[in-house]
């Protein structure tokens, strides 16, 4: 949030997200005693597990329409029926599958993280394959900075599973520990690709840039998602010139 080499990937950050208006009731948010198991994926979240081709067709298609429509709509006001009616599924599919509607958006979130790892990987993956011999990557710092930036921002923008953590996390307390674990997660790969870009940095100060340059990008594209495309596009320039100066300040150019 977002959501990189360098720069920063980050998922689209759910604690950035604005903060949705208070709802009282069943749905309204709460606070896990304890956080969950970090870095767990969608099946984790699944009463079972579809073992054939057409269970995991409407598996994924029940994950696809719940994230669509939390990505357009706060956690209360989606239902399970919801889900359900847009997956074109019965309901009783929903629940072979969920035990509730918070499984069902655990699942969402867990499904956005691992494709935010994608996402970063492909950027790291890039500045990897320009060095050659050891030496500083050929790729300048800036490229990869803006290709990150750009990537993310484009996942943002295709990926309702992004949006949808992006808007509901708030409402789900006991999810914020994946979150910042993903956070945590993308801000030493950043540091690690620091590490190839200015070598004559010390680690402390590599680890704790790369932990403010992903927090910076996660609130950019968090932001820019609110605005309209036009506006959005500015921001994100915006960002990507904040963010090089400040790492070339900090790191050196």
């Amino acid at each position: 949030m977002p959501r990189t080499p360098p720069a920063a990937p980050s998922t689209p950050s759910r604690r950035a997200a604005a903060k949705p208006p208070r709802s009282q009731g069943r749905d309204a948010p709460t606070r896990a005693k304890a956080p969950i198991a970090k870095k767990r994926d969608e099946a984790s979240f699944a009463r079972q597990l579809p073992q054939q081709e057409r269970s995991r067709r409407r598996y994924d298609q029940i994950v696809q329409a719940a994230a669509e429509l939390f990505a357009s709509e706060s956690f209360p006001a989606v239902t399970m029926d919801a889900i359900a009616h847009r997956a074109g599924t019965p309901i009783g599919s929903v629940y072979q599958f969920f035990e509730d509607k918070r499984a069902v958006f655990a699942a969402v979130m867990a499904r956005s993280n691992a494709r935010a790892r994608e996402a970063f990987e492909g950027v790291a993956h890039l500045a990897r394959a320009s060095i050659a011999g050891g030496k500083r990557p050929a790729l300048p710092f800036r490229a990869v900075l803006e290709a990150a930036i750009d990537g993310f921002a484009q996942l943002q923008e295709s990926d309702p599973a992004i949006r949808a953590a992006n808007r509901n996390l708030t409402f789900l307390g006991e999810l914020v520990a994946e979150d910042e674990a993903l956070q945590r997660e993308l801000a030493e790969r950043t540091s690690e690709l620091f590490a190839a870009y200015f070598p004559d940095t010390d680690a402390r100060t590599r680890k704790l840039v790369a932990s403010t340059v992903v927090q910076l990008v996660t609130s950019f594209l968090v932001m820019a998602d609110r605005q309209s495309d036009a506006q959005g596009r500015r921001q994100l320039d915006e960002c990507k010139l904040i963010v090089r100066l400040y790492v070339e300040a900090r790191l050196g150019p």
